[in-house]
């Protein structure tokens, strides 16, 4: 039987709306219920005009995918791998059971206020598809420019000086590239504008109390697996400034025999990602279902099928 991977989404498809299908279930209530009680949620994370700032964006994708993945975690067979993409890594490490519900948040707050302080001049992240490596590379480094992730060949987010923002989406078009979009997040992750945040992270994640986990986590800058606390804390820091190789986690995910994907969401960007990257696979996000019980019988279908 094919090998399930569970795959936690980042930044860009959040609101504060998204938790009110999450609360029609008693498990997901349980879960925000201990957590909000536990004062580990920044003070504004229910303005809505703030859902997009770094130090709230990270905790509430975290608070969402931890009741999501209650909900669906007791209907699943035990996932082979998991992986996340950017903050979703961190979820990742939730849902393998590395630590507990409210530790993840509580290490989601901490890793998003670093962030937004270190964005000491305004950040920008863009998506350029159509580009090779070596193209972004070069055109990069006009701009003040970093490649933060590898989505796929011709699939990057680079960061860079918002200053630079409207050069660099001008200067990718008339390179050739098919599509480059400004992304909704405000400092440039997975960049060394991300240094000193990755640092304090590090201190941070030293203190964490790290418990056995289930299945494998594929660490975000290679797509290797992590199997000691010493690799899991230098992973984890080392993504905030340092690239992202999403295309690696995929690719090593199906190397180990996933054939299922499950995306916990918000949205479904990593789902369109895998069908990118791999064929042959099944791939499907939370988001799409209508009933969250439901996630259970399509993994154990889709799991026969491959």
């Amino acid at each position: 039987m094919a090998g399930l991977a569970i795959l936690c989404s980042g930044q860009g498809k959040q609101d504060t709306a998204m938790f009110e299908r999450l609360r029609s279930y008693p498990e997901a209530m349980a879960i925000e219920a201990k957590i909000r009680a536990s004062g580990v949620l920044p003070a504004d994370c229910d303005n809505s005009d703030l859902c997009f700032r770094n130090d709230i964006a990270q905790p509430l994708i975290c608070l969402y995918q931890a009741m999501v993945w209650e909900i669906i975690k007791p209907r699943l067979p035990e996932p082979d791998i998991f992986a996340g993409y950017s903050v979703g890594e961190l979820s990742a490490y939730g849902c393998a059971g590395a630590f507990s519900p409210t530790e993840l948040i509580r290490l989601a707050t901490i890793r998003g206020r670093l962030m937004q302080d270190a964005a000491v001049v305004p950040q920008a992240m863009i998506a350029i598809l159509g580009l090779n490596r070596r193209q972004l590379e070069h055109l990069a480094a006009d701009f003040e420019a970093y490649i933060a992730i590898i989505n796929a060949a011709d699939h990057f987010v680079l960061g860079l000086p918002t200053v630079r923002l409207d050069a660099l989406l001008t200067a990718a078009t008339i390179a050739g590239a098919t599509r480059a979009v400004h992304l909704p997040v405000t400092a440039a992750s997975h960049t060394p504008f991300m240094m000193q945040a990755a640092q304090t992270f590090n201190q941070a994640l030293q203190s964490t109390e790290f418990q056995s986990i289930h299945g494998s986590i594929l660490a975000g800058i290679s797509g290797e697996k992590v199997f000691t606390k010493a690799q899991m804390i230098t992973t984890l820091a080392a993504q905030i400034h340092q690239t992202i190789d999403w295309q690696a986690c995929l690719e090593e995910a199906f190397s180990y025999g996933c054939r299922v994907f499950l995306e916990l969401g918000p949205g479904d960007s990593l789902t369109r990602m895998t069908r990118e990257v791999l064929s042959g696979v099944e791939v499907r996000s939370v988001s799409e279902f209508h009933d969250l019980y439901a996630v259970g019988k399509w993994i154990a279908t889709a799991m026969c099928r491959q």
